[in-house]
């Protein structure tokens, strides 16, 4: 049956089991009693009436976000709140679906304890169809698009049961948490773990930290394109710039496709016949799961507030400005700032970066005595042009009216509602009118935002480079006529056999779906077949050596420089799992590498600039496996990524084991495999 957002519809396909049921027998019990004593008739209604109160009151004082239900094993099911609107599956507003805020403070767990507590969750992982009128089913955590909120303060463990219920493997990745002493929590299927067969699951369990807007998603194949992403916010109990802001919202910005991205639109863009490689253009914008002017950020109690934005597209970057107001950063991926105050911004794919706004210092033309006076503004999410592959504005129809949730042409420019008043005021004015120039702001000079300040500077200096490692960034095409990308003339299969772009190598560590690189470390670690680092000629230090096939072995401790050499004409988002590194410079930014010397801002996803380079510098203090990728989809499914093999020898002396729960997730797939295979 299909799945809408109206909760009716939606609950008859969850499980039983995660809702806090009583068992059938105290029913039937209770049920006799009742029959012969009007008494206890009385006492169970107060008793029920005194529970729902309190239930009430328990949500909406320390859930005001989520619903939280659960299981009858303990296990929290978290549940958006978006399902809970009314015109969540309204005919009149089919593409209404999806969180109308996601309000961020810490929802999960409101106490003061400084000590890090266990946080377990669980996260349904199925197909939904979204909104009223869809044919599109989308792959979604907890029946909700985008997934529910995480929230954790930093220290504490999260416990999350990740239950498959698709009819094809899945796995869930932790985008921007460090993993420490944790390298099979991951998510990085055929690197870290064996992938989720379907009626499986696996239970994650790992550190909340750092602290900072981070986010979570599907990490096989293309699902988090098709819908398999969330928000993940890790609090500190001391914010650095709490006094700043008074409430926080979260903004999760992504393409929409009418089609699905593995079965329809991934044969297309793996095709002889796209001999220019042009990758899927999306078909619109979604801002927390809803179509432009269809997201209202309703504030009346608040004049200071943070938004932490995060990029979730599978292809698109964004410039981000709100009508009228100065923008002050304060995050970048995980990293706070001292306040830096732009026009706007650009964010690639991946990135997350937090700002705070004072309604105070909004420009005079939206006030009261203004010429535009309103209470509400735009919120402006406008895709960057230069990304697609045709001039998409001439396909733009002067006077046609968008249709939602499946539009006919792509508007680059979204819009989501500032509304002042606490209620749903739209602008007063038109929406094609440009935001006024800002007086004391600036446009930062690229996209990494390196003029952005560490709020903590570094008390010691950033250490020397002590092995470097240089990547050329290529698109080409292969002997099969299809367009690939390459690093350093190759193209990796990260999806293990999901994908056999490549040839496994005949000895060494291979892609084997059942036996995740991880595990092969610990397995076979005198057989890895990666050559050490070795000194080239033109270089004084030591270079990261390939096996060939997309495995680089990076000594313990190494201190590695990373240049990045873009011969595209697209700007490329490169994601380092399980780390964050410094940006020394870019090739639209050079002079950071002397004005910032000892300083420089770190993250862990670096935009490379078109037909240009970045410099970036990290410190492999982390045994495991850690893949490091462009983070647009179509170019991860193209080849664009390899992994570092840090330290096998580390990883055994600290005693790291594969775990049966890991070789059972992995006999689980074979099995699974094996009957698809016989079908």
């Amino acid at each position: 049956m299909k799945m809408y957002g109206d909760p009716e519809k939606r609950l008859l396909d969850i499980p039983e089991q995660v809702y806090p049921i009583l068992p059938q027998s105290w029913w039937k019990s209770t049920l006799n009693v009742m029959q012969n004593n009007r008494f206890y008739v009385v006492v169970l209604v107060i008793l029920i009436g005194t529970g729902i109160a309190i239930a009430f009151i328990s949500r909406d004082t320390a859930h005001q976000q989520n619903d939280i239900i659960t299981d009858n094993q303990g296990w929290i099911i978290l549940k958006s709140l978006g399902w809970n609107m009314k015109y969540a599956a309204d005919d009149q507003n089919p593409y209404n679906n999806g969180p109308q805020q996601y309000q961020s403070m810490n929802n999960v767990r409101m106490n003061t304890t400084t000590n890090g507590v266990e946080i377990n969750l669980t996260l349904y992982i199925d197909t939904i169809y979204p909104y009223g009128t869809s044919n599109k089913a989308i792959i979604s955590a907890n029946y909700s698009f985008p997934g529910p909120l995480i929230e954790a303060y930093e220290g504490d463990i999260l416990v999350i049961r990740v239950i498959n219920q698709l009819d094809v493997p899945t796995t869930m990745h932790w985008h921007g948490l460090y993993q420490t002493t944790t390298p099979d929590m991951d998510g990085a299927v055929g690197i870290t773990q064996c992938a989720i067969a379907p009626k499986n699951e696996m239970i994650y369990k790992f550190k909340a930290e750092p602290a900072g807007t981070a986010w979570y998603h599907g990490h096989l194949l293309e699902q988090y394109t098709d819908g398999l992403y969330g928000p993940l916010i890790i609090h500190q109990r001391n914010e650095p710039n709490q006094d700043k802001y008074d409430s926080e919202q979260v903004l999760m910005v992504a393409d929409w496709y009418n089609l699905q991205a593995h079965t329809q639109l991934l044969p297309w863009y793996l095709n002889p016949n796209n001999t220019d490689g042009n990758e899927p253009s999306p078909d619109a914008t979604v801002v927390n799961g809803k179509f432009t002017q269809a997201l209202t950020i309703s504030i009346s109690n608040s004049s200071r507030i943070r938004f932490r934005v995060i990029n979730t597209a599978a292809f698109s970057m964004y410039n981000v400005s709100i009508d009228g107001l100065p923008l002050h950063i304060i995050e970048l991926d995980q990293v706070d700032t001292l306040p830096y105050t732009v026009n706007s911004f650009n964010i690639n794919v991946a990135q997350r970066v937090s700002f705070y706004i004072d309604l105070s210092e909004l420009s005079l033309q939206y006030t009261a005595s203004g010429n535009l006076s309103t209470n509400a503004i735009y919120i402006r999410f406008q895709a960057m042009l230069s990304m697609y592959p045709v001039d998409i504005l001439n396909y733009i129809p002067p006077y046609e009216q968008q249709r939602y949730p499946y539009p006919t042409f792509f508007n680059p420019l979204y819009l989501a509602i500032l509304s002042f008043n606490g209620t749903n005021s739209t602008p007063s004015y038109s929406a094609s009118l440009a935001t006024p120039t800002l007086q004391n702001t600036v446009t930062p000079i690229d996209t990494n935002i390196l003029a952005a300040r560490p709020f903590y500077q570094n008390t010691t200096e950033i250490p020397n480079a002590t092995y470097y490692l240089g990547l050329i960034i290529v698109f080409n095409t292969s002997t099969n006529g299809i367009n690939y990308a390459y690093l350093n003339n190759v193209t990796y299969s990260s999806d293990a056999n999901y994908m056999s772009m490549t040839p496994a190598p005949t000895q060494g560590i291979t892609s084997d779906e059942y036996a995740p690189l991880l595990h092969q470390m610990v397995t076979k670690p005198n057989n890895l077949s990666i050559p050490s680092p070795r000194i080239e000629p033109g270089s004084s230090l030591p270079t990261i050596q390939s096996d060939g096939y997309g495995h680089y072995l990076v000594p313990y401790e190494a201190v590695v420089d990373i240049f990045l050499n873009n011969t595209d004409t697209g700007e490329h988002p490169f994601h380092l799992h399980g780390h964050k590194f410094w940006i020394i410079a870019t090739s639209d930014y050079p002079n950071a590498e002397f004005l910032y010397a000892g300083n420089y801002i770190q993250r862990d996803t670096v935009s490379v600039p078109a037909l240009g380079w970045a410099k970036i510098r990290y410190v492999a203090n982390k045994p495991g496996a850690w893949l490091f990728h462009c983070h647009i989809e179509w170019h991860m499914s193209a080849g664009l990524a390899l992994v570092f093999i840090t330290s096998p020898e580390q990883l055994l002396a600290d005693r790291y084991t594969v775990s049966s729960d890991a070789q059972q997730l992995c006999q689980a797939l074979q099995k699974f495999n094996k009957k698809q295979n016989s079908k």
